[in-house]
């Protein structure tokens, strides 16, 4: 029963990380953020047909900061885009350091995202760091809000550092299309 419980929490944790797929000229990342995928990444990106990328869509609720930063910095070792498309994806928290590593940062049908936290799940998503605690779930995680703005500073998007106290660790700050561009974190709202 044990042993069954635990393959069954192995395959789960499998199916949400991140999953990383392309067609044609787009690849896209989607999926929560874990140990390991920025391997993933790497060997994805390695593949002979990854020549023809030139734009990575987002759909991501976030994760682990360590292999952001990883895949942040393949992102921008290559050269490609980024696009979130707010009418259907998002690209929360951790994602969001993928997001800015991005040559050009598209934030697509954004009109409709305004600033501010809700319950909304689309478009771009900021918050204080969170860690896992040992009783209790989630808690506020000063290194994991530095390690956020340490992304943003490296991948040159210092506008992005100063939307991670909008939200607590347990909430989310959505920003618009005109937030996006005037700090800097969007360069186009349309495109590729």
């Amino acid at each position: 029963m044990l042993l069954g419980l635990c393959a069954a929490m192995v395959l789960l944790a499998q199916a949400s990380a991140v999953e990383v797929s392309q067609k044609g000229p787009a690849a896209l990342i989607s999926g929560a953020i874990k140990d390991g995928d920025q391997f993933k990444l790497r060997e994805f990106l390695a593949r002979p047909e990854a020549a023809q990328i030139r734009v990575v869509y987002l759909d991501s609720p976030g994760g682990r900061i360590d292999p952001a930063r990883e895949m942040a910095r393949q992102i921008r070792e290559k050269g490609y885009a980024t696009a979130v498309d707010a009418a259907r994806a998002r690209c929360e928290s951790a994602c969001t350091g993928l997001f800015v590593a991005g040559s050009r940062r598209l934030y697509l049908n954004a009109g409709a995202i305004s600033d501010g936290e809700g319950k909304i799940r689309r478009g771009l998503g900021f918050h204080e760091g969170n860690s896992s605690q040992p009783v209790g779930g989630r808690g506020y995680s000063g290194g994991a809000t530095s390690g956020m703005v340490n992304i943003y500073y490296e991948m040159g998007v210092p506008g992005a550092a100063s939307l991670v106290t909008k939200a607590a660790f347990n909430s989310m700050y959505h920003i618009s299309a005109q937030t996006a561009l005037s700090l800097g974190v969007a360069t186009g709202l349309s495109g590729p």
